[in-house]
C-alpha cells in the first residue's frame, strides 16, 4: 500500500479498507440472543405492570400487588388522577414501581405523600417519580426525596 503513504486521500482509502475488511469477518448471526416472545407472552409473564389490555382496575390490581385493600387504594388513586396527566393506570403503575424498588415505606404513605401541596393539574407524574428514584438511589431518605422531586415541578 505504497500509494497511500503521502497523501490524505490515500489514507482515507486505506483506512476504509480496513473497516470494510474488519467488518467482513463479522457476518455470522448471533445465536446466542433469545428469541423475541410475542406481547401476549411478555405480559402474561409480567405481573408488576397493568397492561393496556388489563381486565383489572387499577385499584385491583395495585391491591392484588401490595395487599392493602381496593377501598383504601381506591380514593387515594382518584386524588392522584385530579392532579396529574397520567392516566390511573399509569399512575398506578407508578406507584406500585416506587413502592417495589424502595419498600421501606409503604404503598398508601407513598400515594398520600405525592399529592401536591397546591393544584397541579396536567402536570406529569412520570418527572416527579423519575426525580425520586435518582434522590433515593443516591440515599435520600423518602421525605427528603420527594419533597425535593415535588419542589422542582412546581
Amino acid at each position: 500500500m505504497g500509494f497511500c503513504r503521502g497523501t490524505v486521500v490515500g489514507r482515507y482509502a486505506a483506512g476504509i479498507a480496513v473497516l470494510l475488511a474488519l467488518g467482513a469477518c463479522y457476518e455470522e448471526d448471533d445465536q446466542t440472543l433469545p428469541s423475541a416472545k410475542p406481547r401476549q407472552a411478555l405480559a402474561a409473564e409480567s405481573t408488576h405492570w397493568l397492561e393496556v389490555d388489563d381486565a383489572r382496575s387499577p385499584e385491583a390490581f395495585l391491591s392484588t400487588e401490595s395487599g392493602l385493600p381496593s377501598r383504601t387504594l381506591a380514593p387515594l388513586l382518584s386524588a392522584l388522577s385530579a392532579h396529574y396527566r397520567e392516566s390511573p393506570r399509569m399512575i398506578a403503575n407508578r406507584v406500585l414501581q416506587l413502592w417495589r424498588e424502595y419498600p421501606d415505606t409503604p404503598l398508601d404513605r407513598i400515594m398520600i405523600d405525592l399529592m401536591p401541596a397546591q393544584d397541579m393539574h396536567e402536570k406529569s407524574l412520570g418527572p416527579v417519580a423519575q426525580q425520586y428514584r435518582v434522590l433515593r438511589a443516591s440515599g435520600a431518605g423518602h421525605t427528603d426525596a420527594l419533597a425535593t422531586a415535588m419542589r422542582q415541578r412546581e
